[in-house]
């Protein structure tokens, strides 16, 4: 399960540090534009180190994150829509589109959740919902229609 999972906990952990409680009620609101190429340098990075050789990637869209001020439970809504074509070794996979809303929470448990909801084709290969405990990184639950593992898939179609 990656569709930057990393990124977003990172993006959670930065913006809720970041947090005040004079924003009581109402969410910070910043955009990622998934063009920049720092974003794109790692996303080349981390997908070649996962398929052992140099992967390449172009990519549009945005995601807007909404931080809540933790008085409530809800935490954050990343609300997403990417376009990918990766490519390696004269070949090329276009994902499009990637997007859906991600919610992470405080459960009634106390432990932190994130709900991967939508078409997050390149994140939990569920299109539908998959829930994570992001305390332990247990799987919670997956439903709806699993198109498998998008870096194993990705990486055996651009393979040499």
């Amino acid at each position: 399960m990656r569709r930057l999972v990393v990124t977003l906990i990172g993006v959670a952990v930065l913006v809720g540090s970041v947090a005040t409680p004079a924003l009581a009620g109402k969410p910070e609101r910043f955009v990622i534009d998934i063009s920049d190429p720092e974003f794109i340098a790692g996303g080349e990075a981390q997908v070649s180190a996962d398929c052992g050789f140099a992967v390449e990637l172009e990519a549009s869209g945005h995601i807007i994150v909404h931080v809540f001020d933790g008085q409530r439970r809800l935490l954050e809504i990343d609300n997403y829509r990417m376009f990918q074509t990766y490519s390696a070794n004269g070949k090329a996979v276009v994902v499009r589109p990637d997007a859906g809303p991600d919610i992470v929470w405080i459960g009634r448990d106390g432990a932190v959740y994130l709900a991967i909801t939508g078409r997050p084709i390149t994140g939990s290969g569920v299109i539908g919902r998959t829930v994570i405990n992001l305390d332990t990184g247990e799987l919670v639950s997956s439903n709806g229609n699993d198109v498998g593992d998008f870096i194993a898939s990705l990486c055996a179609a651009l393979a040499p």
